[in-house]
């Protein structure tokens, strides 16, 4: 047993050896957490004589469950694999193979992803008539979600939901798309999570059986659970209470897609007698970045109290830059990269961190005008691109003819003259008839199809019969090159080879066939249902291969469990990062701040902030403040460099200069030219155009003492240049911003 002990500390030794009632583990960034969750299985292993088909351990992405899984592997032996580990929708989806039949669902279903969830909304949105301006599909699909996410079913929607006058709207669609779904014989993600929780309520035996199946139950990340997912694993460990969760409350960034930071605060009310350990030793990053993350994160008041601390040595300060502009913001980090490469650091030592995805197209330039290497994580994801859904929609047919999302998008792909009033009379005699789109197929001619679209449909039928019978005398990969072959979907490329596009996605599609070669010998017996719904169930960080020398751009949310020697995190500006709506909301601003912690805590040995004076937005020029994030660092862990002194900034006015603004404001201002032969007039200064602005708002002046809603008191510095009277106010604790007249208010 000694050596699932050695090397670990006091703190993670307790929790591998805790094993028996509910356990919560408070686990800081870098504290070693996944090494703690592969000995505590190992030791329940060897220790506590259980098998490993009794262990369910659940994460948060398919990356995690392999890094797992093949640790236990070379720990413990071939054996160890045959612990239930993966995520929650991969378990479920499992799961739900065996037992969805109970729901009406085969074992044959498809999964839908986010894309092909947008497209079902969108058809049954215009065939519903729905004026699109006042409610769109994006709008829609959020609100499926949202409502799946708090376990809010179809028939109770209009009960619980915000009223509001697309209430009854909304929730017909919501109707709507669930009995679709089940024609379809398709789940959407949230299904895979709902779902399981249906069959325990209405089949309690079901639930009797799997809660029986497993002794133990451990799950990490717990604190992106949302409400669904914190249901399941009640159900599941109310017979035998050995749910261990691990996770970090300042770790929680996922609020906006239904994760519930309540569920590991509220651990100790929820889970009887439970036993709390807190990891607070951190491996992964020096003294001054730690103490950098603690202050700011302490800021949030919805937490548990730790602090992270370490032996690691106390390290170079982080920097934070202001440069001039996004785009010079952009050229300091590719020439701070270029320099460290020269120096002997990797390409892939480096990490860019964003708030949002619009920001990397900067430095993506910046990047190659320095023929610097560099990979996107969540860009255009591989099994993403046309021609690798296109033929994913052609395999998921042959194992789910119901599956008309995908029907629709094959049928006339690639050409075979099967138009759009084709489509449509055979979908109104689908629904007419209570038919799916598949069976409707067999009936061109009662669907209403003139002679030549008749023979084309049953050409089309024909042709996917034939594969339909091939599949089981075929392995994965023969079958995938059958389809490419027998569709004529690859030999619409192979036509033209010569042009770029068509090369390009003709070897996508020899990779696809690759990973169908992969996928077979890496998962013995695997069927072709086994890889359609493996893909389906990616991440972007599942897809990036970490191997390659190359700079890694991503954003802050997708960087969560990584760690890089050398993190960047741009655009640190106020309205950017904390995003502007986040400011008027406590708990918004909180997970803003969270969101910060993480991205700090991804740098092992440097840390470099950036921001801009000015950046380009929606195609104006925008003035930037420094984020206030950057004013909760303690200063003696920070290097500012960019920054102009005060005297200087004097000089500029919503980052302008004041011949700027004079050239902005030339030939506007109304007031009469100087005659030929007058007195030279003095020089403008941005005290004269402040007096022209504040014509238009007599209430406020330059001096004045305001205050606002969200700021409090605070001092007038300027008035701005803007389409509406706005003032550039000092408000307490050091913090500047530009705001609307209208939402200042003179103080008493």
């Amino acid at each position: 047993m000694t050596h699932l002990l050695d090397n670990l500390n006091p703190r993670q030794r307790e929790a591998v050896l805790t094993t028996d009632g509910p356990l919560l583990i408070f686990a800081g960034a870098g504290s070693g957490k996944t090494r703690v969750l592969v000995r505590k299985i190992a030791y329940l292993l060897e220790q506590k004589k259980t098998v490993p088909e009794r262990i369910l351990a659940v994460t948060f992405t398919n990356k995690a469950a392999g890094e797992m899984r093949e640790r236990l592997i070379n720990m413990l032996g071939p054996e160890a694999a045959r612990v239930t580990m993966g995520t929650f929708h991969s378990i479920n989806a499992r799961f739900l193979r065996k037992e969805a039949h109970r729901l009406g669902f085969t074992r044959d279903f498809t999964i839908y992803d986010a894309a092909d969830s947008l497209q079902l909304i969108r058809d049954l949105m215009h065939s519903m008539a729905v004026n699109a301006v006042s409610l769109t599909a994006n709008s829609m699909k959020y609100f499926i979600s949202d409502c799946k996410q708090q376990m809010i079913l179809p028939d109770q929607a209009l009960k619980v939901i915000r009223s509001d006058f697309l209430a009854e709207k909304k929730v017909a669609i919501y109707k709507a798309y669930q009995r679709q779904l089940k024609t379809n014989n398709a789940m959407d993600f949230d299904d895979l999570l709902i779902m399981p929780l249906l069959i325990f309520e209405k089949f309690p035996e079901v639930l009797t059986l799997m809660q029986y199946r497993y002794d133990y139950i451990l799950v990490d990340e717990y604190q992106d659970t949302n409400r669904v997912q914190f249901l399941f694993l009640k159900a599941l460990s109310e017979k035998h209470h050995n749910i261990c969760v691990v996770g970090d409350d300042d770790q929680s960034i996922y609020g906006w897609r239904g994760a519930d930071i309540r569920n590991i605060l509220d651990f100790e009310e929820t889970f009887p007698n439970p036993t709390i350990i807190k990891l607070e030793q951190n491996y992964r990053s020096t003294a001054t970045i730690l103490k950098a993350a603690s202050a700011v994160v302490k800021k949030n008041r919805n937490r548990k109290d730790k602090t992270l601390w370490t032996e690691s040595d106390k390290g170079e300060k982080i920097i934070l830059h202001q440069a001039e502009t996004d785009h010079d913001e952009a050229e300091y980090i590719a020439n701070t990269i270029h320099e460290n490469h020269f120096r002997g650091f990797r390409y892939r030592d480096h990490a860019i961190l964003y708030r949002t995805n619009a920001q990397s197209r900067q430095l993506e330039e910046a990047l190659l005008n320095r023929q610097i290497r560099y990979i996107i994580v969540g860009g255009t994801r591989f099994y993403d691109r046309k021609e690798i859904k296109d033929i994913m929609a052609y395999l998921r047919v042959l194992v789910n003819p119901s599956d008309a999302v995908s029907l629709k998008r094959i049928i006339n792909n690639p050409t075979r003259g099967i138009g759009k009033t084709s489509l449509e009379r055979l979908e109104d005699f689908a629904a007419e008839t209570h038919r799916t789109l598949w069976e409707a197929l067999q009936y061109p001619e009662e669907a209403g199809l003139g002679s030549a679209a008749r023979h084309r449909v049953k050409s089309f039928l024909s042709m996917m019969t034939r594969l339909r019978s091939r599949l089981e005398t075929l392995t994965l990969t023969d079958a995938v090159k059958e389809v490419l072959r027998e569709s004529g979907y690859q030999s619409q490329y192979e036509r033209d080879d010569k042009n770029k596009e068509n090369e390009d996605r003709l070897e996508n599609l020899e990779e696809f066939v690759n990973s169908a070669g992969e996928f077979e010998q890496n998962n013995e017996g695997a069927t072709l249902e086994d890889f359609l719904q493996e893909l389906s169930l990616l991440t972007d960080v599942d897809q990036w291969e970490d191997a390659a020398d190359a700079v890694v751009l991503m954003t802050l949310h997708s960087a969560k469990g990584l760690e890089f020697p050398i993190v960047f995190i741009s655009g640190l500006e106020d309205g950017l990062f904390p995003l502007e709506r986040a400011k008027e909301n406590e708990e918004e601003l909180e997970e803003e701040r969270r969101l910060f912690y993480v991205g700090i805590t991804r740098a092992m040995k440097h840390c470099v902030l950036t921001c801009a004076r000015r950046r380009l937005r929606y195609g104006q020029w925008m003035p930037s403040q420094a984020s206030l994030f950057t004013q909760e660092i303690p200063p003696d862990c920070l290097e500012k460099t960019g920054f102009e002194k005060q005297k200087s900034r004097d000089r500029l006015l919503f980052g302008l200069e004041e011949r700027d603004i004079e050239r902005t404001f030339d030939g506007v201002s109304s007031a009469p030219k100087q005659k030929s032969g007058s007195a030279p007039s003095r020089k403008k200064t941005a005290g004269d155009l402040s007096t022209r602005l504040l014509a238009s708002s007599r209430r406020i002046r330059v001096g004045d003492a305001v205050n606002h809603k969200v700021y409090g008191r605070g001092k007038v510095l300027a008035s701005v240049p803007s389409s509406q009277p706005a003032f550039r106010v000092a408000f307490q604790g050091g913090v500047v911003k530009t705001i609307a007249a209208k939402f200042l208010h003179l103080s008493e």
